[in-house]
């Protein structure tokens, strides 16, 4: 059982998930940058990341990028798709508004944007091409982030970042009331939290054993 410290904790954690508040990420290869979005969608207090492998080999999300996320993503739900259109059309499907991150001049500036939606998907690509043409199609809505240098993208890693804090400044400053999640939601995320902190706190117990039981035979060969 977790302490009363804890438990506290993570209680404050789920009621600070937003409400109607989704990540989808295709065909990202490199781990350790899902890690990082990660780290950002729990600082923002995103719940649930979407993730599309379509050309690229799928992992577990949860199994891999731990040091860029900083263990956050063993707390997240991930939601994994095998396909960039059955993905995003079940996301229209639910009421999803599907906001593609592009590099076009011809796309809103991200800060420009009405991102105050009940129910929002910002959308995020491989790290060599971006999203594909498939999933700006199916977008109800392309934005990008201006830039000012000589390149002409950023790590999507980043360029996620960026465009959480964004949402989540239009959502405070215009639409507060849409980031309060409701009393089950809260419930359904508490519950997940207390079933992932007995897990992992299992794990430990384990992992600390088998490296006693490693340092008492290194000790005996000596």
């Amino acid at each position: 059982m977790p302490t009363e410290a804890r438990l506290n904790r993570l209680r404050s954690v789920a009621e600070g998930r937003q409400s109607g508040f989704t990540v989808v990420v295709e065909d990202v290869f490199d781990p350790h940058n899902l890690g990082a979005i990660a780290r950002s969608c729990d600082a923002f207090g995103i719940q649930e990341i979407n993730v599309i492998f379509e050309a690229q080999p799928p992992f577990d999300p949860k199994e891999v990028g731990k040091n860029s996320s900083t263990a956050t993503n063993k707390w997240l739900n991930y939601r994994i798709h095998h396909g960039t259109e059955p993905a995003l059309q079940t996301l229209k499907r639910e009421g999803w508004q599907l906001v593609a991150t592009v590099l076009d001049a011809a796309a809103e500036p991200i800060y420009a944007a009405d991102l105050c939606q009940a129910r929002i998907a910002l959308l995020f690509g491989n790290e060599k091409t971006g999203l594909s043409a498939q999933a700006i199609a199916l977008a109800d809505q392309q934005v990008t982030i201006p830039m000012l240098g000589i390149a002409q993208s950023m790590n999507v890693s980043v360029s996620a970042a960026l465009a959480i804090y964004e949402v989540t400044r239009q959502r405070r400053e215009r639409c507060p009331e849409l980031l309060q999640p409701s009393p089950q939601a809260v419930k359904q995320t508490l519950a997940y939290l207390l079933a992932m902190h007995e897990h992992l706190g299992k794990r430990n117990k384990r992992l600390r054993k088998e490296r006693a039981k490693m340092r008492l035979t290194a000790n005996s060969d000596n």
